[in-house]
């Protein structure tokens, strides 16, 4: 599939409002003369509209460019709520107020729509008209959140004003060098959270401090963890667009190239859902997929072995903990308590696998259609044993609090060591920069991706994450 088959949509180009303003009323005068109306649907049915492809050498979700046409003689309903939502996303524009996608359903069918067809249908105007639904004003929900290791700041330019920003163009002026609509703030600290439509990030590390990893999950409550040299990004569930897009500037910032990116996610299909969004894209976003990937994050767990060998790994830390509880008891006293500890503690944990079930079997045959598990052994192995079904497999990260409240922070700094000793060795390194371009990195502990070759991928520079 050429470039010009693929639609790219990313707010950052968008036209001026008044462009915006005129595409939608001649798409409101086309619907309304009636006939035939080519549509870009976000859930189409066409074959292989979403497909995984390698571009400049990086492997990621791609929507192809591809019309629907819709005869405005059928499904009159659905043609009333399309021009409803357009009319509206119109006079959202000219009276330049931003609305929440919450708000645009109480407008726009009260509480009898759902909310996910409203998405839907301002999806489907926004991709027919091929500009980027953020270019309307509709404010973006993100649940995401950042810590960053003590001495070091994220500075965030942001946009702050969506209108003013597109129009900045009225002056000659591009975005570079205009600062209307925009401003910078410092991100630092913990549980920060993470802001929308940001244009440029820029690193600042005092001479203390360091980054060793990014390590990226799916729960805002490991934040508490605090972890050393560690610059934590919690997507609080499935990730945000503003996430998605925040974690894509950090992969391509210079400052942080060669320095691994590592998911820990829940033993489920949702947590394998999530990894593969944050790092090939979605289906429904496909077409923004080049502003939302990170091509270098790796898989790290924790897997099915993991869960089962954390109360072996964990029993020298515990007979360490009994020994100062109890100083006066003698090793076989520790052995014994130890020994008791770990029947115990067994039991707890085959407690916490549970069965796959047939939305499971649904979701692997999707991942399987879209073709990247063929480049992620150990999540396929992971996801091929669930779906195997022979023992109960799944569990969430929080199980592993059944072998002591610590044990996650305990597991997390293992699996850094084990990576940042890897690190160490130049064949090893994930991701690096060659000749000022950045590589798609398979997941440790898995076999080179078949087929993926050593072709140069997308430009640092070309999307925000400017270098101090």
């Amino acid at each position: 599939m050429s470039t010009q088959d693929l639609l790219d949509l990313d707010w950052r180009s968008a036209p001026k409002t008044a462009l915006i303003m005129t595409e939608i009323e001649r798409f409101i005068t086309k619907v309304d003369a009636g006939g035939i109306v080519p549509l870009r649907l976000e859930h189409s049915t066409a074959a292989d509209v979403v497909r995984l492809e390698q571009v400049e050498g990086i492997l990621m979700l791609r929507r192809r460019n591809n019309l629907s046409p819709r005869d405005t003689g059928k499904r009159i309903e659905y043609w009333v709520r399309l021009v409803k939502t357009a009319t509206l996303l119109h006079n959202m524009i000219a009276n330049r107020e931003t609305l929440k996608m919450r708000f645009i359903q109480y407008r726009e069918a009260g509480h009898r729509e759902n909310l996910s067809l409203v998405k839907q249908k301002v999806v489907d105007v926004a991709l027919t008209l091929q500009i980027h639904p953020a270019a309307f004003g509709i404010q973006r929900q993100g649940d995401g959140t950042i810590n960053t290791p003590k001495g070091v700041v994220v500075e965030t330019t942001l946009v702050s004003d969506i209108f003013e920003w597109e129009d900045r163009q009225r002056s000659g002026q591009g975005w570079t060098q205009s600062t209307r609509g925009t401003k910078k703030i410092g991100l630092s600290g913990i549980d920060v959270v993470i802001p929308s439509l940001v244009l440029d990030i820029k690193i600042k590390v005092q001479s203390f401090a360091r980054i060793d990893a990014v390590i990226v999950t799916e729960h805002r409550s490991l934040s508490q963890l605090e972890i050393d040299n560690v610059l934590m990004v919690m997507t609080g569930g499935f990730p945000s667009s503003s996430t998605k897009e925040y974690l894509h500037l950090l992969s391509v910032h210079e400052r942080l190239q060669g320095i691994p990116f590592l998911c820990f996610v829940d033993h489920d299909m949702g947590g394998f859902s999530i990894f593969q969004t944050l790092k090939y894209g979605s289906k429904n976003s496909a077409w923004a997929s080049k502003t939302m990937v990170c091509p270098q994050l790796e898989y790290m767990g924790p897997t099915r072995q993991d869960l089962r060998n954390s109360i072996r790994l964990y029993r020298p830390a515990w007979e360490r903990q009994f020994r100062v509880d109890f100083p006066y008891a003698s090793g076989e006293q520790v052995t014994a308590a130890a020994e008791k500890w770990m029947r115990s503690t067994s039991t707890k944990v085959t407690k916490k696998f549970s069965k796959s079930t047939k939305k499971d079997l649904e979701t692997h045959r999707s991942f399987e259609k879209l073709g990247w598990l063929n480049f992620e052994d150990l999540v396929k192995r992971e996801i091929d044993w669930i779906i195997a079904g022979y023992k109960p497999s799944k569990f969430r990260i929080a199980a592993l609090t059944t072998v002591d409240l610590d044990y996650v922070r305990f597991f997390i700094e293992t699996k850094l060591s084990v990576r940042c000793i890897q690190r160490a060795s130049p064949r090893a390194r994930s991701p690096v920069i060659r000749g000022g371009y950045l590589q798609h990195t398979p997941s440790q502990f898995s076999s080179a991706p078949r087929g993926a070759g050593n072709a140069a991928s997308q430009g640092v520079g070309t999307v925000g994450g400017s270098v101090e």
